[in-house]
């Protein structure tokens, strides 16, 4: 790190007006005048930590506006910067000038001071001391593969607890070796298709739930299972959720509420509907639902609601003929003005 900002910029003006910058420029292969490396390192320490110097991340458009000389430059410079020792380049950057915003970094550098050589030891048996250099950086999270702790930690249990069986062992998951019959899996991809906010669970934990409420497919089928679910949170005085997180336990816990013993699906009397299908004319027994009859107070609201809702219509339409022809004079009058009458001069 760095002691001070000015102290790292009149270090590396020094080092830049003496002989050792032509050896520099010359090993780096680059050609950059004194001037314009301290006008950029300027810039660069503008964007450093003020305590360390390092986490310059600033591009080289930015810095060569600012110096007013060309990115090319720039690179030059950050080349010449790396090779004398007086920068290292944490991280690369990537993306260029046609690369959207977001998918653009420029790279990160570290400023540090160059370390000065020291003149050798006048003791023949001191052994001279060994330069210092810039340590590795460390690697990027994610990277390393050991772990944070060794097998020392406390927390790490031995291995008689490990193989020790108790009550409360947790099995292996057993895969299933056969495929679920096609009947089951037809009715669960009837649900599916039926139900609101199933669409997105695994059709295979839709049919574990049929097979947990013992539903059988024989008997059963979707709009028969759909319409019993309908009149029993008519019952209960329920409705259907908008959004389900988890579908799969949310149609178990439904069909654990009701029996569905081979008796015949029940009738559903127009209760809230699970899925967008609302045709309830044929159930799974094959009986069609008889018609509902109305009595002659519900048939006299219903021609009194016919009857405001065709006045209500009527009244919308003539007001808006009526705001239509008022705008058309409107815009009439605006386009084509009266034509003044022409008047002829009286005679003396």
């Amino acid at each position: 790190m760095w002691t001070s900002r000015e102290g790292w910029l009149t270090g590396l003006g020094e080092w830049a007006h003496s002989r050792r910058f032509a050896a520099c420029a010359e090993a780096a292969r680059v050609s950059i005048t004194a001037v314009t490396l301290l006008a950029i390192a300027a810039v660069m320490a503008e964007h450093a930590d003020h305590a360390t110097g390092r986490h310059v991340a600033v591009t080289r458009a930015t810095i060569a506006e600012k110096v007013g000389c060309s990115p090319d430059t720039v690179t030059v410079a950050w080349r010449l910067l790396r090779v004398s020792g007086w920068a290292v380049e944490a991280q690369r950057g990537h993306g260029s000038p046609g690369t959207p915003a977001a998918g653009r970094r420029p790279s990160v550098y570290h400023l540090v001071p160059r370390p000065q050589p020291r003149p050798p030891q006048p003791q023949e048996n001191v052994p001279a001391k060994k330069s210092v250099h810039n340590p590795d950086l460390p690697p990027k999270a994610g990277i390393c593969s050991l772990p944070s702790v060794g097998k020392y930690s406390p927390s790490t249990r031995t291995r008689a607890e490990k193989v020790s069986p108790t009550p409360t062992h947790r099995t292996s998951r057993r895969w299933r070796a056969e495929p679920r019959p096609l009947a089951l899996q037809l009715l669960a991809a009837g649900l599916v298709a039926r139900c609101h906010g199933l669409h997105h669970a695994h059709i295979g934990a839709i049919c574990d739930a049929i097979t947990a409420a013992e539903i059988d497919p024989a008997t059963w089928s979707a709009r028969a299972i759909i319409d019993a679910l309908d009149t029993d949170m008519k019952t209960r005085g329920w409705s259907w959720p908008d959004r389900i997180e988890r579908p799969a336990a949310f149609l178990a816990s439904r069909l654990r509420r009701l029996d569905w013993r081979p008796a015949g699906p029940p009738t559903n009397d127009g209760g809230t509907a699970a899925g967008p299908d609302r045709n309830t004319a044929v159930v799974a027994a094959g009986a069609a639902q008889p018609s509902a009859t109305l009595t002659d107070p519900q048939r006299q609201r219903i021609t009194a609601a016919k009857a405001h809702i065709r006045a209500t219509l009527a009244a919308r339409t003539t007001l808006a003929a009526r705001t239509t022809l008022a705008a058309r004079t409107t815009l009439a009058a605006r386009t084509n003005p009266p034509i003044p009458p022409h008047t002829t001069p009286a005679s003396s």
